[in-house]
């Protein structure tokens, strides 16, 4: 009746017990009851999560339901099997633009292998400033006080008008186009992508690539969508 449903350990234990007490219920723990991670708690929490209260913080449920960070934290992990996961920031998409979407992401699954994505040379441009860039989260200082971090390297300064420059970037299964430099101040415009930019990617084209034909992916800046662009490519 039990074959397959129930370990043979568990009926020999069962087994056991009622030998011992004459009864096979489950006998009373010899630990401290929990007083803190409750069943109260733990509903409370669920029900928490599955409400419509936007603002969903440890720390916040922690205050309203009267326990430490802690516990809550351990009802979340070990009683609920939740993780924590930050919110992400994406563009705002209109149903009109999520069904262009799709349909270009059918067409490149069903068109574009493996083969032909060797092929293709991925560029971008990026403007790099002399403010640089820090992680707030991982570039930290240690010191026993504010004060004292400063001096260690506690803080980042920022320029409000940085010298910045705007590089063009690649990337090919064959290997890395080299880096095309603006001028400093220049901006990317149709003429100066037509005029220096598409010969230069042109180059790099013949030195990685030869004479196979290959793709060139751009993303949908106004300087790329130019009507004389499109007529050049």
């Amino acid at each position: 009746m039990l074959v397959g449903k129930v370990h043979r350990s568990t009926v020999d234990r069962w087994i056991q017990r009622y030998k011992q007490s004459g009864s096979i219920g489950v006998r009373k723990k010899s630990g401290r009851p929990r007083t803190a991670r409750t069943k109260r708690l733990i509903n409370l929490v669920n029900k928490r999560l599955n409400s419509k209260i936007p603002r969903k913080s440890l720390r916040t449920m922690a205050k309203d339901f009267n326990t430490s960070l802690w516990t809550a934290r351990r009802v979340l992990n070990e009683d609920l099997h939740e993780k924590c996961c930050r919110k992400i920031k994406v563009q705002k998409l209109n149903e009109d633009q999520k069904s262009k979407r799709t349909k270009c992401c059918q067409w490149i699954r069903k068109n574009i292998g493996c083969d032909k994505t060797k092929k293709i040379m991925f560029t971008d441009k990026k403007i790099f400033t002399r403010n640089g860039y820090f992680n707030p989260k991982n570039d930290v200082a240690w010191a026993n006080n504010r004060n004292n971090a400063n001096e260690y390297g506690g803080i980042h300064e920022r320029e409000k008008y940085p010298v910045s420059i705007m590089v063009a970037l690649g990337a090919t299964w064959n290997g890395i186009p080299v880096p095309f430099f603006f001028q400093r101040g220049e901006r990317l415009n149709g003429k100066t992508y037509l005029d220096e930019l598409l010969p230069f990617y042109k180059m790099e084209r013949d030195r990685l690539f030869g004479h196979q034909s290959w793709g060139f992916q751009q993303d949908g800046a106004s300087c790329h969508t130019d009507k004389s662009i499109d007529e050049h490519c």
